[in-house]
């Protein structure tokens, strides 16, 4: 991609419109900010850190400006993936980013023109645009299909975290308020942790101990890299919760410029600690609002219209996110944005459930 930058750089100074280009060698070193600088304040799944953690998945990494006239660039992170004789898929994680619907349709051409000169087939978007008729018909209108999602968060709880530790206390609901307060009551202890391969073991033990065949989770090598990562970067934390010494939940969370957002959590499934989540939730809100975080993203709940709903599979864990904030935040969802039409039909119609059923029989992994 490097060979090509010249060239691209040129077309977008030349340009009266957005035009995308590969970032730069100074604008990779400081990728994070830029990315935190983006309207709305940035996603972590664009940030550096996530981006090289999809190298386990064989992902290529692609780092990509927006140039856009009169305004301020974009940053848009992409993980591209190779697909014999079709080409490349590029996924734009949360992205791409801007101020409104058209902004993020104009970044979505930039950027497709972009990979279909770099041999890409079909770009797969997931805007945080709130959902709605009208940014799905626009979407529509521009060829995009409605796809299955990638990053874990289409509906979800976001909590404000600013103000003092008391003022934030104060603003979550009644049930986790109180969860909260038993819990230390009860003897609950929370700590934050290293993610030493010792407590990346304990907390990978607890993952699958709640999972117990309810969700995939994939091979622990893939977690404790992530977690490593990210708190080397200084942009994640593991939490543990104990009682009477024993481990009983645990979470990881990550950060990039005023947001922090909830990974991965864990807790026996059996109540021998009752508020133990709750205790240990508000351990991670405390150090959001240490960090100067303005919103903490509770990453996933079923969508507003289904929140009440027993069968909606994330029921469960929305009753439990929507106690310490009520209200659901909808986006628009995920689409595939076809560049090659020829190609893109054989991927949907055959090669995605291909390589999906090869990557869970030889990697032992749903997410190719």
């Amino acid at each position: 991609m490097g060979g090509s930058a010249a060239a691209d750089s040129g077309a977008a100074a030349a340009s009266e419109v957005a035009v995308a280009r590969p970032a730069s060698a100074s604008e990779v070193v400081d990728w994070n900010e830029l990315v935190a600088a983006n309207p709305g304040g940035g996603e972590v799944w664009a940030g550096e850190e996530y981006l090289e953690a999809k190298r386990h998945g064989r992902y290529l990494p692609r780092r990509v400006m927006v140039d856009r006239p009169g305004r301020s660039a974009l940053a848009v992170g992409v993980l591209a993936k190779r697909v014999p004789v079709l080409g490349e898929w590029w996924h734009l994680p949360a992205g791409p980013p801007g101020e409104d619907l058209r902004a993020v349709l104009e970044a979505t051409a930039a950027v497709g023109e972009l990979a279909r000169r770099h041999g890409a087939f079909m770009l797969k978007i997931e805007p945080r645009l709130p959902a709605g008729a009208a940014a799905d018909r626009a979407l529509r209108a521009t060829g995009a299909i409605p796809s299955v999602r990638i990053v874990p968060n289409p509906s979800t709880v976001l909590v404000d975290v600013t103000g003092t530790e008391q003022e934030l206390f104060a603003r979550l609901g009644k049930k986790a308020r109180n969860s909260i307060t038993r819990a230390a009551r009860d003897g609950i202890e929370v700590r934050r942790v290293p993610a030493s391969d010792e407590n990346c073991a304990a907390f990978s033990r607890l993952l699958r101990e709640t999972a117990d065949g309810r969700f995939v989770l994939r091979e622990e090598r893939y977690y404790r890299e992530f977690w490593q990562r990210f708190e080397h970067a200084g942009n994640g934390q593991l939490f543990f919760a104990t009682s009477g010494g024993e481990l009983v939940a645990g979470a990881f969370a990550i950060a990039l410029g005023d947001k922090t957002t909830y990974k991965d959590g864990a807790s026996l499934r059996e109540k021998r600690a009752y508020g133990a989540s709750h205790a240990l939730q508000w351990e991670v809100l405390r150090w959001a609002n240490e960090r100067g975080a303005r919103v903490h993203d509770l990453c996933g709940a079923p969508p507003s219209d289904r929140a009440d709903d027993p069968g909606h599979p994330l029921h469960g864990v929305g009753r439990f996110k929507r106690s310490f904030q009520s209200e659901t935040t909808d986006y628009v969802g995920a689409f595939d944005v076809p560049l090659k039409p020829a190609a893109y039909r054989a991927w949907a119609s055959l090669g995605d459930r291909l390589a999906r059923r090869w990557s869970l029989a030889v990697r032992k992994d749903p997410y190719y």
